[in-house]
């Protein structure tokens, strides 16, 4: 067997490898990820505070007429929450996308740097926002076009409720199912340098046939980092003024992104280096080439030391065991 070859893993071996990851490099993740996500969070805090939001106290009056200067007030508002939702998202983005090129240099035995990754990144620039975008609009559109569908049935003589269920239904099906099968997309864009369209595909193939084990995979990773982030936003908000502002919400919310981002890309990018094993012949040669990167020189060496070992098995899990070796026994 390949010495560079990479072995399909269980839930539990991608979480723990993302977790080795984090604890060794976490210092060089969390300045990657701080570089798109604390610039995204002042600009979307500058953007907030210059639209001055409704009283929501004075919607409790039954008397209240909306005029055209609460209207506007109200408008303001939501296009400014929307600019800022989009800002902060895009942040997150970049983050991932540079987080996986950082992973993909740790697989190869190289020592992450915060400064270069997104440097290299950056040329998928446009192909990281062309295929979030993609997504978004695909999921709006089916999310609008389900909930209006359920709306407008409710109303109707007849079956309406029926068919106003059903779509329901359609859209809770629908939905988490296309969120996992392009889950993958992003480290597809990084990695194998496809098109936007190209990536979706390809992150729907590497998916299909494996969707329930990377849902759980996905979802075991979501359920650790937002507890985590709860516990950690009680804690922050306790100790920092004016708990309730929107300076100390905003900080507490880019603090919490730049410390768990990282954790949750890692399993990302061992999820699919995973499904790539289980697809096609893939090791840290192909890897490297991918990536533009040179392939390790000691291959028997430095993949199996980049990362601590685990409590009970001195290699690294994403690596086979060594072949067995053919003939008789050794003689004690």
């Amino acid at each position: 067997m390949n010495e560079q070859s990479l072995r399909p893993l269980g839930l539990g071996e991608i979480i723990d490898t993302a977790f080795k990851i984090y604890k060794r490099h976490w210092k060089a993740l969390m300045l990657l990820v701080a570089v798109a996500v604390v610039p995204a969070g002042v600009a979307s805090y500058l953007i907030l505070s210059a639209a001055v939001p409704p009283d929501l106290a004075q919607f409790n009056d039954p008397d209240l007429v909306i005029d055209d200067a609460l209207l506007e007030e109200i408008l303001r508002f939501i296009g400014a929450a929307l600019l800022a939702a989009v800002i902060q998202s895009a942040g997150v983005v970049l983050a991932s996308a540079w987080s996986v090129r950082a992973v993909a240099e740790i697989y190869l035995g190289a020592e992450p740097d915060w400064r270069r990754s997104p440097m290299i990144a950056m040329r998928r620039l446009p192909a990281i926002l062309v295929t979030g975008l993609l997504i978004i609009v695909a999921i709006g559109a089916l999310s609008a076009g389900g909930w209006l569908l359920a709306g407008v049935t409710t109303f109707s003589s007849g079956s309406g409720g029926a068919v106003a269920a059903l779509a329901l239904i359609a859209w809770m099906v629908l939905v988490p199912w296309l969120v996992i099968s392009w889950a993958l997309a992003i480290p597809v864009l990084v990695i194998e340098g496809t098109s936007p369209s190209g990536a979706l595909t390809r992150s729907f193939n590497l998916v299909r046939r494996r969707w329930w084990p990377t849902f759980g995979t996905l979802i075991t990773a979501w359920l650790i980092v937002a507890v985590l982030s709860s516990i950690a936003s009680r804690i922050l908000e306790a100790f920092l003024p004016d708990a309730g502002g929107l300076i100390t919400g905003m900080a507490v919310s880019v603090a919490i992104a730049v410390a768990t981002t990282p954790f949750f890309v890692s399993v990302l990018a061992v999820l699919y280096f995973d499904l790539r094993t289980r697809r096609e012949p893939f090791d840290l040669v192909r890897l490297a080439a991918d990536i533009g990167a040179p392939a390790p020189s000691n291959p028997e060496e430095t993949p199996r030391t980049q990362l601590p070992p685990g409590p009970d098995r001195p290699d690294w899990p994403p690596f086979p065991p060594p072949p067995e070796r053919e003939g008789p026994p050794p003689m004690e």
